[in-house]
């Protein structure tokens, strides 16, 4: 159900990610080390992690900085180039809040409805907006 505190996003491709450079138990052990990277990451990068309606993580992936190809293909609106990695947020519509960077992954999923028959997936994306910069999304599959 849509929340007064969240937008709907229709996505019309999936984003393509890479396994992270780093190892991870949990999905709070993954949030911390996608936390430390993106500190000294360029602007652009990001870090998806992929959890089930309950909570049980699937996935973690890596995006690093947009090339001047999707750069110019987000300006201009277009879809972006054809890519392949090991992971994909899929396309499709989410419930989709943006929020100041909180201190654990638990605190993120608070928001989401967590349950047996929740969405299908929940992502929390963190992505490094600009040199000093992080901020956190929650995508609820809709």
């Amino acid at each position: 159900m849509y929340r007064p505190d969240s937008m709907m996003l229709s996505l019309i491709q999936p984003i393509i990610y890479q396994a992270p450079p780093f190892v991870y138990q949990n999905g709070e052990d993954a949030y911390q080390s996608a936390l430390s990277l993106l500190d000294d990451a360029p602007s652009g990068c990001e870090v998806v992690i992929a959890l089930t309606s309950t909570a049980r993580l699937l996935f973690v992936g890596f995006k690093g900085e947009p090339s001047q190809e999707e750069l110019l293909a987000i300006e201009r609106g277009e879809e972006q180039p054809q890519a392949e990695g090991d992971y994909e947020l899929e396309a499709g519509r989410y419930e989709f809040f943006q929020m100041a960077l909180p201190d654990s992954l638990s605190s993120i999923l608070s928001l989401a409805p967590i349950a047996i028959d929740g969405p299908a997936r929940i992502y929390v994306r963190l992505l490094k907006e600009g040199p000093l910069s992080i901020i956190a999304q929650l995508w609820i599959a809709r």
